[in-house]
């Protein structure tokens, strides 16, 4: 038997219409929230966890009331068997998760929104997988992983804090250079993301009694003061004095033009020295290479080739225009 957890997919509920629910069943979970809180929720090791478990967390606890049959059922549909479902596919390590990408002006009230999306985002993930309890036994590598989310949750609002402070100096060229570190954080974030998945997905395969596992807590993020939002902040955008810039961003990352399909070529560091490659296509989907290489040179070569053979897949709905 699989050790993923997945149930019966009858329909393909859009983003709009599981906003209309929530809004319908005044949820206090926003929905870039609730997508990660479900994904952690999926993560986790805890073998109590349901969806309805991860549903009731969005409302606090408990579960909305219903003014009718049809209603209960419209939440299994929207929830339970559209975006649950969705999310259960990226146990699969050929379908990373991806946190939703959109375009941000390095303008302070939207590097503002940014920060604590991305914030919540995290928090989210962490709460899902936590289910409620303060502590967990998780394999090593999703332990690993997990410091390093709660750590980002914390460059994150420390980012956030400075940006919601109106007596801190916002020059432009620091709100561009916060802007591209948010956006390698947030790769970061993905990465450790689908290391936690992949990890407990393992795990629970292979029996989590009986593997090397460590005592994790969740820690929370609680209010932090001047001080510890700076040091927060200058990790998040680089200007720490204590230690090099974690995040290297190769001179090679440009936009390409290939077979009349423009994308955005990222090629970044991955910390150990070698490279990744993400190419964002034409509808702003992100499309990020498992292999790390070498030389940034080989991961633009890769692209480059991607491009020539496989065109369509980054045309986005061009493409399906083209079909139709």
């Amino acid at each position: 038997m699989s050790s993923s957890k997945s149930f019966a997919d009858r329909s393909a509920p859009t983003d709009k219409d599981v906003q209309a629910l929530l809004l319908r069943h005044r949820c206090p979970t926003p929905l870039h929230m609730l997508r990660t809180l479900l994904l952690g929720n999926i993560s986790s090791p805890l073998l109590q966890v349901s969806p309805l478990a991860a549903v009731r967390q969005a409302w606090g606890g408990e579960l909305p009331e219903f003014g009718s049959a049809e209603e209960v059922e419209e939440l299994m549909q929207v929830l339970v068997n559209g975006m649950w479902n969705r999310l259960t596919l990226h146990q699969n390590s050929r379908t990373p998760f991806r946190l939703p990408r959109f375009e941000v002006a390095p303008h302070r009230p939207a590097l503002l929104g940014l920060a604590r999306t991305r914030a919540e985002e995290v928090e989210g993930f962490l709460d899902g997988l936590f289910g409620g309890q303060d502590e967990l036994s998780l394999p090593q590598k999703a332990h690993e992983a997990v410091q390093k989310l709660a750590e980002l949750q914390q460059m994150f609002e420390g980012a956030a804090g400075l940006l919601a402070d109106p007596s801190q100096a916002a020059p432009e060229d620091q709100l561009r250079q916060l802007l591209r570190n948010l956006q390698q954080m947030t790769n970061v974030a993905d990465r450790e993301i689908n290391a936690t998945l992949q990890s407990c997905r393992r795990a629970r395969g292979r029996h989590l009694e009986a593997m090397a596992a460590a005592s994790t807590r969740r820690m929370p993020v609680g209010p932090q003061d001047d001080a510890e939002a700076g040091d927060a902040a200058d990790d998040a955008t680089g200007h720490g004095d204590d230690e090099p810039d974690e995040f290297v961003e190769s001179p090679l990352s440009q936009s390409v033009t290939r077979n009349g399909v423009t994308v955005q070529v990222e090629i970044y560091g991955d910390g150990e020295g070698r490279w990744i490659l993400e190419v964002v296509d034409t509808d702003r989907a992100s499309h990020v290479w498992d292999e790390r290489f070498e030389t940034d040179q080989q991961a633009l070569e890769a692209a480059l080739r991607a491009l020539d053979e496989e065109p369509l897949t980054f045309a986005g709905g061009a493409a399906d225009r083209r079909l139709n």
